[in-house]
């Protein structure tokens, strides 16, 4: 936490009760958890399917923090605690109350956050969220202030720890905003307290908990909801399916960017080199403003940085630091990154999967070989959090691959079974030559994918985070 907090202002942002301490004090830093505690911070301890912060309270006192909250139903080990020694005086000890944990550290951060005068900018999208936020972050950085949501920081945990680093010379906010479920855009949109926003794209992610793509596009807008509360503006892909069904139902101000249009913040591609990686020009309107070459491969990845460099115009950054910001920025782990190993290259893009997202990797590995001229290996596991319509969407990808002539496929895991079958049977109807294989596990395929590859192969490795297919780059 980068600002100091009185006791007795989050006493009154959470309406929780005080156990004890000098609610005069000041905390310096709020930390969840204990294994990065330090001497003066004030632990919350969440919970979860998993895990129970509770458990470790005692770990955090004898790290020496100032305090900590915890929910009402623990108050027997409370009591247990107090009676326990090694802590010095425990009427100093910082000891809050509260109905959830969660709902404290959100209420806190919804209410340090508009403590401080600056920009706060919400990125969602079924696909290239992350990608969009570091492209932007990188602009900003250029020419002001940013503290942005780090990794996969994009859930209500994640977003309120990411506030409390903001602190008074801080000039914009960016937020990567998760989704599972209906709901949790408006809900971290009002925690953010937005200013600016964007879809980045409407797909097939997370269907197990929607009826519909319509019900996605209509959860992802929610966050226009703050948005018109503040003035704010939203950001849409003009040449995603839905941006006119969204653009239609959102009270607030929309700006829209894309491929070559009568839009305000548009591209034209040039050129793409032997990895992948575009060059374009970037528009205002039919005003040129600057030449922009990416350092990932991907088409997809031309609409995420056109995203961020509209958002960054629109800000008043200058065409200068739009370019450096984007041609300069890391793309955080494991997304499109193109390795060496041996003598074959490897995409990895292993950080997560949905249909979307599949479809543009594959583009990519298509391009690139035929660029290079090497042959394309598919390395596919499971997309998670379909639900009912999971086979029909593995089956589709696999009848992508076919489409794309993909020279090899490998696919892996339970649910992957379906794009070997809509790749086998869309293979032999089209009677290609194409090879194609099937593991139910990591480990099945692990034992024979060198049987499988061959010298100067290209080899895309993709699949839900849970898979965690950089298992099996680790032994290419």
């Amino acid at each position: 936490m980068k600002e100091n907090i009185k006791v007795n202002d989050i006493i009154s942002w959470t309406n929780c009760k005080v156990i004890s301490g000098n609610i005069e004090k000041y905390i310096g830093n709020i930390s969840t958890d204990s294994r990065t505690i330090k001497k003066g911070d004030f632990f919350i301890p969440l919970t979860g399917e998993n895990y129970n912060g509770h458990d470790f309270i005692e770990s955090a006192l004898n790290k020496k923090a100032s305090g900590f909250a915890f929910e009402a139903g623990y108050g027997e080990r409370l009591e247990l605690l107090r009676k326990m020694a090694g802590y010095g005086d425990q009427n100093s000890l910082i000891i809050l109350q509260s109905d959830s944990t969660l709902d404290f550290l959100k209420s806190i951060a919804y209410n340090y956050i508009r403590k401080f005068k600056l920009t706060v900018i919400g990125i969602t999208g079924s696909a290239g969220k992350t990608t969009t936020k570091d492209f932007l972050a990188n602009i900003l950085k250029k020419e002001h202030r940013v503290v942005f949501t780090p990794r996969n920081y994009n859930t209500e945990i994640g977003v309120s720890k990411s506030i409390l680093e903001i602190d008074k010379s801080t000039d914009f906010f960016i937020a990567e905003l998760g989704m599972r479920g209906k709901g949790q855009i408006r809900v971290l949109s009002d925690i953010c307290n937005l200013n600016i926003g964007a879809i980045t794209s409407v797909g097939q992610s997370h269907m197990a908990f929607f009826k519909d793509l319509e019900e996605i596009a209509v959860a992802k807008a929610e966050m226009s909801e703050i948005l018109h509360k503040n003035n704010g503006t939203l950001f849409l892909n003009n040449d995603d399916g839905f941006s006119n069904f969204i653009e239609n139902r959102v009270d607030c101000r929309v700006e829209k960017f894309g491929r070559n249009s009568n839009i305000s913040f548009n591209f034209i591609e040039e050129k793409m080199d032997d990895l992948g990686r575009f060059t374009f020009n970037f528009f205002k309107n039919d005003k040129k403003i600057i030449n922009i070459r990416l350092n990932i491969p991907g088409y997809h990845n031309i609409y995420n940085a056109c995203c961020a460099a509209g958002i960054g115009l629109y800000s008043g950054v200058s065409g200068g630091s739009i370019k450096e910001g984007i041609e300069g920025a890391i793309i955080e782990g494991s997304r499109m990154e193109i390795l060496k190993k041996k003598d074959r290259m490897v995409i990895n893009d292993c950080y997560n999967a949905s249909p979307l997202s599949m479809k543009g990797a594959i583009d990519s590995l298509i391009s690139i070989s035929k660029k290079r001229n090497m042959r394309s290996v598919a390395v596919l596991g499971d997309m998670l959090e379909l639900g009912s319509v999971s086979d029909r969407l593995h089956k589709e990808i696999g009848h992508y691959l076919s489409a794309k002539k993909v020279d090899v496929l490998i696919a892996v895991g339970s649910l992957a079974h379906n794009i070997y079958e809509g790749y086998r049977k869309e293979s032999n109807f089209n009677k290609n030559d194409g090879s194609y294989f099937y593991f139910k596990s990591k480990e099945k395929l692990c034992e024979k994918i060198h049987d499988l590859l061959e010298p100067g192969d290209l080899i895309l490795v993709k699949g839900s985070r849970a898979n965690k297919m950089e298992d099996i780059i680790n032994i290419l």
